[in-house]
């Protein structure tokens, strides 16, 4: 940058900057729910262009597959996922995007050259964590329906306390041809692993989907 403020921290890594916005926590809570769905509403409609960034941590073992982000560009209103049937579900999420929103009656805000709002500081931010990018194939299986079940893990371990992106999981496989499959997280903290699943009848065995983990920073 030219001209405007930056702030570092004691490795040099800029943590803030009047450029660029920071991981913003807009809106945090929990769900209780059963296989058959969870849907969670937001309490204020969030007006970004594209989907906000979905993050979740489950209390127990469990998958999570059919996700959605609910809404449309400039009027999100929550999100949705299915789990293990017969089984309960329950969890942690948090969602975040590179927005600011005047909340603090005191402190410090900063704008880019544009007058957009980057920073409040009564508003909390998040951090990403880690990503994975390389999977280790695990082999297939069949579905009651006669469909493929392909499975990856990589090292990872979910007692770190991370939140997983929802986002990615919402996204279908592509193909060898023209079908695609359904993507499926499954937790297992018996484990400590998360193992990725794609349902379909034309899969291939390579996987290229990153898996992203962030944190609220308190």
């Amino acid at each position: 940058m030219t001209y405007g403020v930056t702030f570092t921290n004691n490795s040099d890594v800029v943590i803030l900057d009047s450029e660029f916005a920071r991981l913003v926590v807009l809106e945090k809570g929990t769900w209780n729910g059963t296989g058959a769905g969870v849907g969670v509403s937001f309490s204020k409609t969030i007006t970004t262009d594209e989907p906000p960034l979905i993050f979740v941590r489950p209390d127990q073992s469990n998958i999570l597959c059919f996700c959605v982000v609910l809404g449309s560009s400039g009027a999100w209103t929550g999100f949705s996922f299915h789990g293990r049937v017969g089984q309960a579900t329950s969890g942690k999420w948090f969602t975040a995007a590179f927005k600011s929103e005047p909340t603090a009656t005191y402190g410090f805000r900063l704008w880019d050259g544009s007058s957009k709002l980057l920073f409040d500081s009564g508003t909390p931010c998040a951090q990403f964590t880690r990503a994975i990018n390389a999977w280790t194939y695990l082999g297939s299986s069949s579905d009651p329906q006669g469909q493929s079940r392909l499975s990856w893990t990589a090292p990872s371990p979910l007692s770190s306390g991370d939140y997983m992106l929802l986002n990615n999981i919402a996204m279908d496989i592509a193909g060898g041809t023209s079908r695609q499959g359904n993507l499926y997280a499954v937790w297992e903290y018996q484990n400590d692993r998360l193992v990725i699943q794609a349902v379909g009848v034309d899969l291939q065995t390579s996987l290229y989907i990153p898996v992203v983990f962030a944190k609220p920073i308190s």
